[in-house]
């Protein structure tokens, strides 16, 4: 689902404009440091972005994201995972910080217990989270949905991640299955099925 000349196409479609929320960033650090061990200096990094001067949240941009994703990644890929399964532990790992955090606590309980309305709230609520792509749920079933994405410069593995872990989270007792359905490369469009 996902390989490091394919999340380097992503990151070169990347424009100043396209931000993330800075708690991501911040996550994914985290996640590295402590999937790989070694943590992670955050010494040369440009202080985020505010959107106001009412203590809105903080953004980066999505490529120093990007970037920082493909070193954790790499990383990984040293302890014997592939390069897809590497974004998606990262992601996962980082997800579970931010579905931790008070933001992310009132996200999921704002989704609720049925995976289908979880689903549905979560892809409308990740429009506050960043400055670039859509993002569409269908429900397909009781049982299944699907996620649609365009313009995501996150790929496929790491929003597969995502989903896993906001699900699991919110229903530890059922088993999830996350697919790609459709895309090409380099994923910035794709379509992920979901089921349990």
């Amino acid at each position: 689902m996902d390989a490091p000349e394919l999340l380097q196409a992503r990151i070169a479609l990347c424009k100043p404009e396209h931000t993330v929320l800075d708690l991501f960033l911040q996550s994914l650090r985290q996640s590295i440091a402590e999937l790989t061990g070694k943590p992670l200096d955050g010494e040369g990094s440009p202080p985020p972005r505010a959107t106001s001067s009412r203590g809105a949240p903080a953004f980066r941009p999505v490529s120093e994201y990007l970037q920082l994703l493909h070193e954790g990644a790499t990383a990984l890929v040293a302890t014997g995972l592939t390069y897809s399964d590497a974004v998606e532990k990262l992601s996962f790992h980082a997800a579970n910080l931010i579905f931790s955090a008070p933001v992310g606590e009132m996200v999921l309980s704002v989704a609720g217990k049925d995976p289908n309305e979880g689903l549905s709230v979560t892809q409308g609520m990740a429009g506050a989270t960043s400055t670039f792509g859509e993002r569409e749920y269908e429900r397909v079933s009781d049982r299944s949905a699907r996620l649609i994405f365009r313009d995501e410069f996150f790929g496929p593995a790491w929003s597969r991640g995502m989903a896993l872990s906001g699900l699991l989270k919110g229903n530890p007792q059922l088993t999830f299955r996350v697919e790609l359905e459709s895309g090409e490369p380099p994923y910035s469009s794709f379509t992920l099925l979901v089921s349990w």
